[in-house]
């Protein structure tokens, strides 16, 4: 995970290597963001939540701020060790594969992550078996698979590998027991790029009680 090094979250856009530029913590945007993942997914006061794919760890802090018990881990040893201060015990590096016990946490969120997994079948199956209630996924999409992604800006990122449809991410996520829930908008959620109609899914996957 060495390509997720300070250029590619401190200097990305001046390297050509992805979209951050300086990334920090940003309340104004996270704490409504983490807000409106929250009550859509229902999370219950006592409930854990993972950032699969936290990089500093801002969504652990807002869920922490919201009273939540929050977790992140990541692949990036200079994310992990570059966290918040104030969550810096909730936040670990994570391997490949990821080591989760079955029903580990209640909810688990992977966020603008699995585009840049190349063995994604294998991530989607290990974070639904560490979910005890339900995944939350955000994904770029394209029109076509393999095709370049609706929203253009997104072709800038050096690590990302998968193009495909809502359709397509959404069908890793079918399994026996399981109810697959996917849309082109969660409000409040990636609102910058509302305007690109298809541009971002999202896929909310609940054990089925």
């Amino acid at each position: 995970m060495d390509q997720y090094n300070e250029e590619y979250f401190i200097r990305g856009k001046k390297a050509g290597v992805s979209l951050y530029e300086n990334y920090r913590w940003l309340p104004d945007l996270t704490r409504p963001m983490v807000r409106a993942i929250v009550d859509h997914l229902r999370v219950r006061p006592a409930d854990t939540v993972l950032d699969f794919g936290c990089a500093r760890g801002y969504t652990v802090r807002a869920l922490r701020e919201f009273g939540y018990k929050g977790f992140g881990v990541d692949g990036s040893h200079w994310a992990v060790q570059n966290c918040d201060d104030a969550v810096r015990a909730y936040v670990g590096h994570v391997g490949d594969p990821p080591a989760m016990s079955e029903g580990e946490f209640d909810w688990v969120v992977a966020k603008d992550v699995l585009e840049h997994v190349p063995n994604v079948l294998r991530i989607v199956g290990i974070l639904m078996r560490a979910a005890a209630r339900g995944v939350f996924a955000v994904v770029p999409l394209s029109l076509i698979n393999g095709a370049p992604y609706v929203v253009g800006e997104y072709e800038r990122d050096a690590t990302h590998v998968h193009r495909l449809t809502l359709d397509t991410w959404a069908l890793m996520f079918l399994q026996p027991g399981w109810r697959v829930e996917m849309a082109y908008r969660i409000r409040g959620v990636k609102d910058n790029y509302a305007h690109h109609a298809k541009g971002n899914g999202f896929i909310t996957a609940r054990r089925i009680d």
